[in-house]
Parts: structure tokens; sequence; C-alpha cells
């Protein structure tokens, strides 16, 4: 990996992680007084945080073939998903004191928040912007 492509991950993630302390510290101020809001808001921050994490971690590794560059996008969205589905299971099953302060709420909104950021990064001028080399679909 070139070093530009190292500061342009190194972006992406910081930009993803803002938008999280950003929805995080608004939850935390915002929100309803309850007892355990607090222990909510820390909770579904840290699981999107590292849902987020593992979505950048697939794109640090470039892929060689057309399959390993198809592929990396839904590893990516399983690895960002994944752990958010698995907490909002979580909260349905035993998590019941975290569900009534609000935790399945603030899971969906700071995913939202995650995945906006990246979407717009990528948008913007992110990972994939530049000329493809020959042989990869470029002229």
């Amino acid at each position: 990996m070139n070093p530009s492509s190292v500061g342009t991950a190194r972006s992406g993630l910081a930009v993803t992680v803002a938008a999280l302390a950003i929805a995080a510290g608004g939850a935390w101020l915002v929100g309803p007084g309850t007892p355990d809001r607090r222990q909510a808001v820390v909770f579904a921050a840290g699981i999107c945080l590292l849902g987020s994490f593992g979505a950048w971690a697939v794109g640090l590794r470039p892929a060689a073939t057309a399959a390993g560059r198809a592929a990396r996008p839904l590893a990516a969205m399983a690895l960002r998903l994944g752990p958010a589905l698995a907490a909002l299971g979580w909260l349905q099953a035993e998590g019941s004191r975290l569900r009534a302060a609000g935790a399945g709420e603030l899971l969906v909104v700071f995913y939202l928040a995650a995945l906006g950021a990246d979407i717009t990064r990528i948008m913007i001028g992110g990972r994939n912007s530049g000329p493809r080399p020959r042989g990869e679909g470029g002229v």
C-alpha cells in the first residue's frame, strides 16, 4: 500500500469515528435522563465502532482479482452490520436494562450515522475515485 493510500485509509476511519463521536455526544447530552442511559450510549457506540473498524480494515488490503474487488464491499457490509444485528438480538433476549434505556434505538442511529459518513466520504472522493490502471477496466 502506497503512502497516499495509507493517509486516505486513516482519514476514512477518522471521519467515521468523528461521526460516531458526534452522534454519541448528542445522545449523551440530549437523551432522556434514565439511569442507564450512559451505559446504553457507550454500548451502542462501541458496537458500531467495532463494526466500522471491521469494515475499514477490509478495505486496507488491495484485491488482485475481479472477484476480490466484488467481494470486498460485501465483506465490509457484513462486518459493519453483523455486530449491530448481534447486539440487537442480545438486547431482545437478555439486555432488558439496556433495552429499556434505549440502546436498540441508539444502535440504529449510530449505525446510520457511521454508514452515512462512510458513504459521503466515498462519494466526495474517497478510495476508488482515481483513474483505474490498464487491465482493470481503464482505457
